[in-house]
């Protein structure tokens, strides 16, 4: 046992009602990595919590569409390019494009998935 008391409702709502939000702005992806895998969230929220007191420990909530894939490997068909099948398939159900121009695009932008999905809506 720590010997810490759990914290009440009403110290909880003290905290959150002193904890400072802010949105983290122009994020394009944030990842997650395992031993043995990567969860991608692509074109995330990201909200930033300052807690005073707590000097030692920023906390992050990231809300956003994601996906998960082996890690360090990928399936692009350009050299040096890294994204998966379901890397595609996002691109090809955010931008409403086939296969070929959701690939193409993942060259084009070298893996970038916020990238190519702006490259084929601004098209």
């Amino acid at each position: 046992m720590s010997g810490r008391r759990p914290m009440s409702p009403r110290d909880a709502k003290r905290m959150q009602a002193r904890m400072r939000q802010i949105e983290l702005e122009g994020v394009e992806e944030v990842i997650i990595r395992f031993a043995d895998k990567e969860t991608v969230i692509y074109t995330p929220t990201v909200m930033k919590a300052f807690i005073p007191g707590m000097v030692e420990s920023d906390t992050f909530q990231i809300v956003g569409p994601g996906t998960d894939r082996p890690r360090g490997t990928g399936d692009g068909a350009v050299a040096g390019v890294n994204f998966t099948d379901s890397d595609v398939e996002l691109v090809m159900a955010q931008a409403g494009v086939s296969e070929e121009k959701a690939r193409k695009a993942l060259e084009e932008e070298n893996g970038d998935l916020a990238g190519a999905i702006v490259r084929l809506k601004t098209k």
